[in-house]
C-alpha cells in the first residue's frame, strides 16, 4: 500500500519536475521568486529551526543581521530547488558551463592523476552540491563516483540516480560505499563524500563546528587510509543564479602522513571558513544539531563500516 501511495505521488508530480525543467533560465527564476514568497512569508518552512541553527552558530551576531542571513538563505534555498530541476534536461554542454573547476583545481586533479593516485572528494551541503557529479565529470580523467543516501520513495530515488547518472557519475549508498570503491579501486576515480549530515553519535568524531559540539563523519578518512587515497576538500562558489565554480585544497596526498582525525577535523574547518564567509549558502533547514554528545564515553566505530 506504500509502495502504491509512493506511485501516485511520483506519477502526480513527475510531469511539473520536467515541465519546469524546460522552462528558459529567466522564466524559472520567476517562478522561484514567487516560490520564495510563498516558502518563506506564506507557510514559514522550517524558519523556527534554520534561526535555532543561526542563532546558535553565530552568537555573535544580532539578530538583525541573522535575519538578514535568513533572508539570504530562503532567497538561495528557492533558487536551488529550481536549479536541480534543471539538471534533469540539460546536455552535457550545458552542464559544464554551469558549473566549472577553477584552473587551480583543474592543475591539482591533473596531478594526482598523474602519480596514479584516487581521490576522496569530501564536501558538504553548500552551494548547489548537485551541480558536482553533473559537472565534474566532463572536465578530468578520473572516473567520478558519488556516495549518497537513497530517497524514501523509490521512485524519486531511481529519477534523482538517473539524473546523477547520466553525466558518466557512478554511485554508492552509503551501506555499499565500503565494498564498491574496493571492488573498483585498481581504475582511477575521485568519490565524493557528503560530510556533513547528523551521523549517528555512537560512531562519530566530536569536535567544535560553529561553535557547537558536533558529531561528524570520520569514515572517508578511514576509508583514504585504507585505500591509500588523496583526500581533497571541494565546494561549489555560487557566481550567479544558476551558475558555479569549484574550488578545491588538497588536504593530504597520502593519507598515512596524517594524525587520526586530523583529516577530518581539516575538511569540517575548511567548510566552516565557506559558510563563515558565506553563510546563505548552507542547507540550514537541516537538524545539524538533534544529537548530544555522550558522556564519558570513547567511541571507536564509524558511520560507514571500514572492515573488509
Amino acid at each position: 500500500m506504500k509502495n502504491f501511495g509512493n506511485a501516485i505521488i511520483y506519477y502526480s508530480l513527475v510531469p511539473f519536475l520536467y515541465f519546469f525543467s524546460i522552462l528558459p533560465w529567466p522564466v524559472l527564476f520567476v517562478i522561484s521568486d514567487i516560490t520564495f514568497v510563498f516558502l518563506y512569508y506564506v507557510i514559514g518552512y522550517r524558519r523556527r529551526i534554520v534561526m535555532e541553527n543561526l542563532t546558535n552558530s553565530f552568537p555573535e551576531k544580532s539578530r538583525k543581521e541573522l535575519k538578514s542571513i535568513e533572508f539570504r538563505f530562503y532567497r538561495f534555498f528557492t533558487d536551488m530547488i529550481f536549479e536541480i530541476l534543471k539538471l534533469f534536461t540539460l546536455n552535457p554542454e550545458q552542464k559544464l558551463q554551469r558549473c566549472k573547476m577553477d584552473d587551480a583545481t583543474s592543475e591539482l586533479f591533473k596531478y594526482l592523476y598523474s602519480q596514479k593516485r584516487s581521490v576522496i572528494l569530501v564536501m558538504g551541503h553548500y552551494g548547489n552540491w548537485e551541480y558536482c557529479p553533473n559537472g565534474l565529470p566532463y572536465q578530468t580523467d578520473f572516473k567520478s563516483c558519488l556516495i549518497y543516501h537513497p530517497l524514501s520513495n523509490p521512485y524519486f530515488d531511481r529519477l534523482m540516480s538517473r539524473m546523477r547518472e547520466s553525466s558518466g557519475c557512478r554511485l554508492y549508498t552509503m551501506t555499499g560505499a565500503l565494498k564498491g570503491m574496493i571492488s573498483n579501486r585498481n581504475e582511477l576515480n575521485i568519490t565524493a563524500f557528503l560530510s556533513d549530515q547528523a551521523p549517528n553519535p555512537k560512531g562519530a568524531h566530536w569536535m567544535k563546528f560553529l561553535n557547537q559540539e558536533t558529531p561528524v563523519f570520520n569514515g572517508s578518512e578511514k576509508i583514504a587510509l585504507k585505500l591509500e587515497m588523496a583526500v581533497v576538500y571541494g565546494c561549489l562558489e555560487r557566481v550567479k543564479r544558476g551558475k558555479y565554480v569549484f574550488h578545491s585544497s588538497l588536504i593530504c596526498e597520502d593519507a598515512s602522513e596524517k594524525k587520526p582525525n586530523e583529516i577530518t577535523e581539516k575538511h569540517v574547518q575548511l567548510l566552516e571558513k565557506d559558510i563563515r564567509n558565506t553563510p546563505e549558502y548552507w542547507l540550514w533547514t537541516h537538524r545539524r544539531w538533534k544529537h548530544q554528545k555522550p558522556n564519558g564515553t570513547q567511541f571507536e566505530i564509524d558511520s560507514v563500516e571500514t572492515d573488509s
